[in-house]
């Protein structure tokens, strides 16, 4: 990482490079500006890395330190990579320093583009005339960024993100061998913020069944499991009819019958307002059959202004066998996996979603036995003698996209153990998501 003293020369002796992209002050509380601070800075992603450095104009052959308008907002670390966040798919961080001119004083923004990413970056928004949808734009000889136009151009960029990757297995391979495991972040404010929410919601949810008699299948009296996603790094919408919208958005693709965050049309059951978030009480009584409901048919779900999303359901108990006593091994896969991709779907409508995090819960698991519809032989005496069992998780939307296989079978695994050490089997969770497909 470089220093600032290194970086010093940037600015005190300004030339253009092909890893190094001079521009005027870009206002980036505008959608050109940030389209233009995009634009360089996957060019840049896509020849190895290099540098922005703002405050710049061309005064014949040479680079001027310019003076920032007092109607540029200052720029910060998080606007340069809001700006990114916005037009760049993969999405990549970028560091900001600043350094004074020698002459003029004035502090320039340098933004270091890192230079280990694995795949070609594109754009994924169109600004007219500063850049394009869905193209890979590289550094090229000018120094200019444009799109690559020959197979040598192509070759230089596919060659770079496969040494890229190489790096990363060699690296991965010298940490198991050497026995070295790195610390990990494991972003305690995004999972802390995402469990107060989802207690708030289950707080909510009990507020409204408090007055149903004991018994009612809306209390879930033989246990629940909830759900709860949050969109990191989403832009919040202003009103709760931004977020109805979204949702409905996101249900134009239905994979189950009774499907996650289900809107419902008769009165009593469908969507309303309260206190700024979009809600629903699929469990309240508006027919005189609502005691004999299945409780798995009483959802009650919550979603907000900035992305966060929360589900609790009854379990649905298998008829042949007493009540209480089974868990069904393909609930949770099926269920979480609906869930996740609703919430990818959901973050497709919102600007900056980085990563989903993930929280689940399962309770009165106590007592009850691993079983499944398709007659697998390998769940006797899978019993759990936990009570309650809770799982996070993050992932990125395209891990959710390429690799959602892979993403449950890891958050899940630990859930299965608490059944005397079920093992949950990666082709289980690969067979029941190609039958959740199938579906739709």
């Amino acid at each position: 990482m470089a220093s600032i003293q290194e970086l010093q020369p940037l600015i005190s002796e300004p030339k253009e490079e092909l890893d190094v992209e001079y521009k005027d002050w870009l206002d980036l509380a505008t959608k050109e500006g940030k389209a233009k601070l995009a634009k360089a800075a996957i060019a840049l992603a896509n020849h190895g890395g290099g540098f922005v450095v703002l405050g710049f104009a061309e005064q014949g052959p040479e680079l001027q330190s310019q003076a920032r308008p007092q109607s540029i907002p200052v720029i910060t670390q998080d606007s340069v990579n809001d700006a990114i966040r916005r037009y760049a798919t993969p999405e990549f961080h970028c560091r900001m320093d600043k350094a004074k001119h020698p002459s003029t004083n004035e502090e320039h923004p340098i933004i270091v583009v890192p230079s280990d990413l694995t795949v070609p970056v594109m754009s994924k928004r169109e600004c007219p005339d500063v850049i394009a949808l869905n193209r890979c734009y590289i550094r090229k000889p000018g120094p200019r960024s444009e799109e690559p136009q020959t197979s040598e151009e192509w070759q230089k960029l596919l060659d770079r993100c496969i040494q890229a990757r190489r790096e990363d297995m060699l690296e991965a391979i010298r940490t198991i061998l050497s026995g070295r495991v790195e610390p990990q972040n494991p972003e305690t404010k995004v999972l802390g913020g995402l469990q107060t929410y989802c207690i708030q919601a289950r707080e909510r949810w009990e507020e409204l069944v408090a007055s149903q008699p004991k018994g009612s299948p809306a209390r879930f009296p033989h246990g629940y499991y909830e759900m709860g996603f949050s969109l990191v790094g989403a832009q919040p919408v202003n009103r709760p009819a931004e977020v109805r919208d979204r949702l409905t958005l996101a249900r134009r693709i239905k994979l189950t019958g009774w499907s996650t965050f289900l809107e419902m049309s008769t009165p009593g059951w469908a969507p309303y307002v309260h206190e700024k978030f979009v809600e629903a009480w699929i469990g309240r009584p508006v027919r005189p059959d609502w005691m004999e409901r299945n409780p798995a048919r009483c959802d009650f779900w919550r979603a907000s202004m900035d992305g966060n999303l929360y589900t609790i359901r009854g379990y649905k108990e298998k008829a042949q066998f007493r009540v209480g006593t089974t868990f069904d091994v393909n609930l949770p896969v099926w269920r979480i996996a609906e869930g996740l991709l609703f919430a990818n779907r959901f973050g497709e409508t919102f600007d900056g979603v980085e990563e989903i995090a993930i929280q689940c819960r399962f309770t009165e698991l106590n007592g009850r036995r691993l079983t499944c519809a398709k007659g697998r032989s390998f769940l006797d005496d899978h019993i759990s003698n936990t009570k309650e069992v809770t799982l996070t998780g993050r992932a990125t939307p395209l891990q959710v996209q390429d690799n959602l296989a892979e993403i449950l079978h890891s958050l899940l695994s630990p859930l299965y153990e608490y059944f005397n050490f079920f093992k949950l089997p990666f082709n289980l969770v690969e067979e029941e998501l190609t039958d959740l497909r199938r579906r739709f």
